[in-house]
């Protein structure tokens, strides 16, 4: 279902921007609102999902309607006038996404022996279905030309897959098992404030990253202002993107257990230090590749060490709570990222600045801040320690 979900998504994500713009008309400007709204009810779904699982003690029920959601969406998009049916239409999806992805999760905990390996495989397949969908919507553009409505409709079909394997092919038992005590407890937000001194440093760096965490779209963006008569190959300029993604992501996964995982996101936060230069300096096709290559790897490397990090430093009875409010923060970031990168364009076009690169310009900022603080972190306290001394 993760690979067919992926399909569906490239083949609308590679080229909604483009859509956007040209088609309907709208502004880069509005392409940034829309992306980080529709960013941040995604993670605001995820909490709003675990909430009613953690009441219900059900977890098919919420997969199936986020399922059903990600093909109401794809009609509405399909159809899209304007672009507030756009608006709609994204969000629909994104929230979707965020009621699939809690129940997917809490499932794959329980039924996975190996879970590291396990969440690798499924990040792995997803992106697969990236790179699939993205060469699909590259052979259509370049058989019947850019016919945007036509490729979205198409879109449908893979999450009409998915609903059908999901409705027919997995097995899983919903109910917990008599034997099993469920324990309960209520959350409260004044337990915020007993996270430890670690866990803020940490999410300082977070909102210094998420501020250069602006959507792929203004990636896309990029690489039309410089190469405007090769639309055809920007699913392909993904796919570069997705393979990197995950290459990336099998070996931190591999090795993420042996190092320090403050050392990987380091490592990460250069890489997107890197993929921002070439953001501002991309002059030809080989330029741009290297900008889709780098903020692959750097997604690869970054995406599952958050996580990793903050179950390291996150005392063991307040884990839950830290990841909310790492959600919580990490949606409001990148709904100001995305934000903040498209009204640039404006900037970009009053100041005469080569247009689009500003987004990274801008971007370039906080990943710098981000790395400098990572370093004296790593430099301050062994993560070994903090983990020593947690409650």
């Amino acid at each position: 279902m993760h690979f067919l979900w992926g399909i569906s998504y490239s083949m609308i994500f590679s080229l909604l921007p483009i859509f956007i713009v040209e088609e309907l008309g709208g502004s880069v400007r509005s392409f940034g609102l829309l992306e980080g709204a529709v960013i941040f009810l995604s993670f605001i779904a995820k909490i709003f999902a675990g909430f009613v699982m953690d009441i219900f003690r059900k977890k098919l029920p919420m997969l199936n309607i986020g399922t059903t959601l990600t093909i109401v969406s794809k009609f509405f998009l399909a159809c899209a006038p304007s672009v507030f049916f756009v608006f709609i239409s994204k969000s629909i999806d994104r929230f979707a996404k965020g009621l699939r992805h809690a129940p997917s999760d809490a499932i794959l905990a329980e039924i996975a022996t190996k879970k590291g390996y396990a969440y690798s495989m499924r990040y792995m397949v997803n992106l697969l279905g990236f790179s699939v969908g993205s060469v699909i919507t590259s052979v259509i553009i370049r058989t019947i030309g850019k016919n945007f409505r036509l490729i979205f409709t198409l879109a449908i079909i893979p999450t009409l897959a998915a609903w059908h394997i999901l409705k027919s092919r997995i097995k899983y038992d919903d109910k917990p098992a008599k034997d099993v005590e469920v324990e309960k407890q209520k959350w409260r937000i004044s337990d915020i404030k007993l996270l430890p001194s670690q866990y803020w440093t940490f999410m300082v760096i977070v909102v210094l990253l998420m501020g250069n965490r602006f959507s792929e779209g203004f990636i896309t963006l990029r690489a039309k202002d410089v190469l405007p008569e090769n639309t055809s190959n920007f699913p392909l300029f993904m796919t570069i993107y997705e393979i990197f993604a995950v290459l990336t992501a099998l070996c931190v996964g591999r090795f993420s257990d042996k190092f320090d995982k403050r050392k990987i996101l380091l490592c990460g936060l250069g890489i997107l230090a890197v993929a921002d230069t070439f953001g501002i300096v991309a002059r030809d096709r080989f330029s741009v590749a290297f900008l889709y290559l780098l903020s692959g790897m750097h997604m690869g490397a970054t995406q599952g060490i958050l996580s990793s990090i903050i179950a390291e430093i996150a005392p063991k009875k307040l884990v839950c709570t830290a990841f909310m409010f790492f959600y919580l923060t990490e949606g409001v970031t990148v709904l100001c990222a995305n934000l903040v990168a498209g009204v640039s364009f404006d900037l970009i076009n009053s100041l005469s600045l080569p247009r689009s690169a500003l987004p990274f310009t801008i971007g370039l900022v906080p990943c710098l801040a981000a790395l400098f603080l990572t370093q004296r972190w790593i430099k301050k306290q062994p993560l070994a320690n903090v983990k020593e001394a947690r409650s």
